[in-house]
């Protein structure tokens, strides 16, 4: 770990006041040593100069009391003498130790004390009295008085050298006290300058610090989206002002150390916590390499569309208190209902490209109903009866054509994605067999294989129809010279989990992209194969393929949704979407759908040819009774129509244009009123269901026949609407209307 510059001056505090510390000591020690040391040889040599002052005196002593002695003959003069040989004769004992301090004193004085000591012996043998000195004593004290005069001056001398040695030997303590005194300054004068620079960068870091904490705050509280950190023991650290809107609390219940528990207490819709329980998040945190973000979609408390997502973070080497988890909560509200009208933009560009080519249809079909009415028309003769039911027959049958194509296009617009159902691809190819080769164009051959032997497969319909249609309008911009398309499905079963990537290379595209790189599951899978003779697509165009708003198309000629909204529908089936392509030898698109397990109940279906399509209805039985009908419908031809045909059938058919006339009529009529034909969209206030159930209030026994251009073979019944009634697509003929009519009386009489 980098250190902080203030422990740079802590350690040379240290040092310094360590150098000033030892410096101090030492000095103190040596000079008490040397102090010591001095002062046990000054004692010795004091000694040793008191023993030698000593000597000294008693010579002198001897030789003038001798003297006096002799001159005088005084007793006191005899008696001086011979305490001063005395002295001399006991000083003879103690010369060794005197040697000894001489000797260490100074190594040369060998002669002058061995003299000394000779005379000392020879003076000490004397008689003490002072008319027994022998002969020659006089030079014997004259000799030894010289000689201790040598060695005092000696000894004085010495005592000099010793204090100058002792001054000489204490210099380089003080020049090294001095350095040591001057490295301790300096030190302490260095960790007070580091120091005061360290409390500036502190300062510093601490500003910067609390200006990057109001930035992240400021940054916070313009996000989007709500974020709040939570610790390790499920407490709020942080959060921005965005959580409580987004989540639709209360202001001020946000606070720090807030229970997590407490938090999704609150956050609950019918009973149910939209938040992840602490159990889960407490073992994520307990392992040692963090999960993948939790995201879940739901619904929030104020109705808004919300997107939770749960991240852990903590460091792997770090103590429980550093690691926490982070909630972010997003308004995904307009995001879905944008992706929803792109889906929808998407939908109508497919649609646009199939009016496109229904529109050609129809001008073509116009042409031979009206070209059949017209000859119809001027065949009027007796003799021509034959040949004007053969106009009017070709007419009519066009017509039933133009029937089917109104079906087709509003199949495909009124159907909604909803759950996943059993699909049999033999249906989906019959409803876009017709519609592929008008979207497609003449110019491309469009191939379908058979698939009656294939899986069924759990997918919306509406959402695989819209994938395939897509993957043909991309196949076709592939191929703006002509070419051909090709459709097929096989059944494909994986024991292992497979690498879609792993798969053999066919036609030569050797260039492939996975939605998803994750290995195929194991089991049965059902792949649909889109494969187009084009050109083929580049790397860089491959890499970018999912993208959305990625088109290869000029400005305005393509949304670039098509291939993520395929995307997006193959994630939703759990599914994968394969593409491979090679320059020159065209594209395939794989869609790999998993199995569905078809119910007992369910059998597929054969694909029915269009003579099977619409099988014979049988002509409705004559009536036991003459009915009472109200015919409501703002169309005055069409309900004419209605009228005639109910009245050739032996009804009594009563007509209005719109609701409020329909009530004034039923409020006229005169007996029971048994049946109710209406167009579901009418002018005015009441619509036809509204106009149905209040008639049905009034007339309990009333049977309920809808119509609308807007119905198909599949349509729901209207919401609101009576139960029982019968449905009738416009457009539509006799025995459609008639078999209507005798469902909806079948239903009301089992009622």
């Amino acid at each position: 770990m980098q250190r902080h510059p203030a422990r740079w001056a802590h350690v040379l505090a240290l040092i310094g006041a360590g150098l000033l510390i030892v410096t101090f000591g030492a000095m103190g020690i040596e000079l008490g040593n040397e102090m010591a040391r001095h002062g046990d040889l000054d004692r010795q040599s004091t000694a040793a100069g008191s023993y030698l002052r000593g000597l000294h005196h008693a010579t002198s002593d001897a030789r003038i009391c001798h003297y006096a002695w002799l001159a005088e003959h005084r007793p006191e003069d005899a008696a001086c003498y011979e305490q001063a040989v005395h002295q001399l004769s006991d000083g003879k004992n103690q010369f060794e130790s005197f040697r000894a301090v001489e000797s260490r004193e100074q190594g040369g004085r060998a002669e002058p004390l061995n003299t000394v000591e000779k005379q000392l012996g020879v003076i000490a043998a004397w008689p003490a009295r002072v008319d027994a000195m022998p002969a020659g004593g006089e030079q014997v004290l004259a000799s030894l008085d010289q000689n201790l005069s040598v060695l005092s001056r000696v000894s004085t001398m010495d005592q000099a050298d010793r204090v100058a040695n002792m001054l000489r030997n204490t210099s380089w303590q003080r020049r090294l006290a001095l350095l040591g005194i001057l490295t301790g300054v300096f030190s302490l004068i260095a960790a007070g300058w580091v120091l005061d620079r360290s409390s500036v960068v502190a300062a510093r870091a601490e500003a910067s610090s609390r200006d990057l904490a109001l930035r992240l705050r400021a940054t916070l509280d313009s996000l989007s989206m709500g974020v709040a950190v939570f610790g390790a023991d499920g407490r709020l650290w942080h959060w921005n002002e965005q959580l409580a809107v987004v989540l639709g609390l209360d202001k001020g219940f946000l606070r720090t150390g807030l229970p997590y528990d407490t938090l999704s207490s609150v956050l609950m819709v019918d009973g149910v916590p939209l938040m992840e329980p602490l159990e889960h998040i407490e073992a994520s945190l307990a392992k040692p390499q963090p999960d993948a973000p939790v995201v879940v979609e739901c619904k929030g408390t104020n109705g808004a569309d919300l997107e939770l997502c749960r991240t852990v973070f903590f460091a792997p080497d770090g103590p429980m208190d550093r690691r926490g988890f982070v909630l972010t909560a997003a308004d995904i509200t307009m995001r879905l209902r944008s992706e929803r009208a792109l889906g929808e933009a998407q939908k109508l560009r497919a649609l646009g490209q199939l009016t496109a080519g229904i529109a050609h249809d129809f001008k073509n079909l116009l042409t031979v109903i009206l070209g059949n009415l017209e000859l119809a028309a001027e065949h009027d003769q007796d003799d021509q009866v034959e040949q004007r039911q053969e106009y009017l027959s070709a007419a009519a049958h066009a017509g039933r054509r133009s029937e089917a194509l109104t079906g087709q296009l509003l199949s495909f617009m009124r159907r909604q994605s909803g759950a996943p159902d059993c699909l049999y691809l033999s249906d989906l190819f019959s409803f876009l067999g017709g519609l592929l080769g008008r979207v497609i164009g003449p110019r491309i051959v469009v191939e379908c294989d058979h698939v009656g032997d294939v899986w069924p497969v759990r997918v919306d319909p509406a959402q695989l129809e819209s994938a395939v249609l897509n993957l043909a309008i991309n196949a076709r911009d592939a191929m703006p010279s002509g070419g051909s398309l090709r459709i097929v499905a096989r059944n494909v079963t994986f024991s292992v989990n497979s690498d879609l990537m792993s798969l053999p290379v066919e036609g030569g595209r050797n260039m492939r992209v996975v939605s998803d790189t994750t290995p195929l599951p194991a089991g049965d899978w059902v792949r649909l194969d889109v494969i187009d003779s084009g050109f083929g697509m580049t790397r860089d165009v491959l890499d970018r393929l999912f993208e959305p708003f990625f088109t290869t198309k000029r400005e305005g000629a393509g949304t670039g949704l098509g291939m993520a909204m395929v995307l997006a529908f193959s994630q939703q089936v759990n599914g994968r979407v394969v593409v491979a392509t090679g320059r020159g030898s065209g594209t395939e698109v794989s869609l790999w759908l998993p199995r569905a397990i078809a119910t007992p109940e369910v059998e597929a279906p054969v694909t029915p040819s269009v003579a099977e399509a619409r099988p014979a209805v049988p002509a409705p039985k004559k009536p036991e009774r003459s009915l009472q009908v109200l015919v409501v419908e703002d169309d005055a031809v069409i309900r004419d129509i209605v009228v005639t045909i109910l009245g050739m059938a032996g009804h009594r058919a009563l007509e209005a244009g719109d609701g409020e006339q329909a009530f004034d009529v039923a409020a006229g009529v005169e007996g029971p009123l048994d049946l109710l034909v209406t167009d579901i969209q009418l002018p005015g206030p009441l619509d036809g269901v509204t106009l149905s159930r209040v008639l049905v209030e009034r007339y309990p026994g009333l049977a309920v026949v809808y119509m609308s251009g807007e119905l198909t073979a599949d349509s729901p019944p209207p919401r609101a609407g009576v139960n029982g009634a019968s449905l009738l697509a416009k457009p539509f003929r006799r025995d459609g209307l008639m078999e209507a009519v005798t469902n909806a009386l079948s239903a009301r009489a089992g009622s």
